[in-house]
Formats: structure tokens, sequence, C-alpha cells
């Protein structure tokens, strides 16, 4: 994955490179390298990312499944009770008769 991530990169350096060396040359020509130097410049630089980018993609990953083997991992709890929780028609405030409403206060002024 890193490596067809680094290779789409690269082609855009390269694009972008051509295209600034292009314009240089077309602006004041025979002032700097030809794009054809560049170009080759900036294609050894690119397949150097991408080959040291892939490799340190690579050591990273095994490093990481190295220590998630001898580390064992973390759990993660939200609370302390794990017990299940009593079903919502059992509860005590919930038992009360539906017929028999509450006693209105007594509103003295």
């Amino acid at each position: 994955m890193t490596f067809l991530f680094l290779g789409g990169l690269g082609v855009c350096v390269l694009g972008a490179v051509l295209a600034t060396s292009l314009v240089l040359d077309i602006v004041a020509p025979g002032e700097g390298p030809t794009p054809s130097q560049t170009l080759i410049v900036a294609i050894v630089v690119v397949a150097l990312e991408v080959l040291l980018g892939t490799v340190v993609a690579c050591l990273c990953s095994f490093m990481y499944n190295y220590t998630a083997r001898f580390g064992g991992g973390a759990e993660v709890a939200l609370t302390d009770d794990l017990s299940d929780p009593a079903p919502a028609g059992s509860r005590e405030e919930d038992a009360q008769d539906p017929q028999e409403a509450p006693a209105p206060a007594d509103i003295h002024r």
C-alpha cells in the first residue's frame, strides 16, 4: 500500500518538476539546466524516495506486529459493574400499580 501511495506521489512530483522546468526554459532559455537533465535528477530522487519509504513502512509494520504480539493488547472497560442490568419492568420504581395515582400535594398560602 505504501509503495502504491509513494509511487503515485512520485508521479505527481515528476509532473510538477517537468512543468516547472519547461516554464523556466521558456521564460529564461539557456539559463538553467535543460528539462531533460532536471527530469533525470527528479527520477533518481523519486526512485530513492519510493524505495526508502517502502522499506521504512515495512519495518514499522513489522515492529508494530512484533510488539502487539508480545504486548497482549489492552482491555478497555467503560464501567466497573459488568453484571447484566435488571429488566425495565422489574425495577422498584416501575413496579407501582398504574391505577394508584399519587396524592396531590396540598398547597397552603
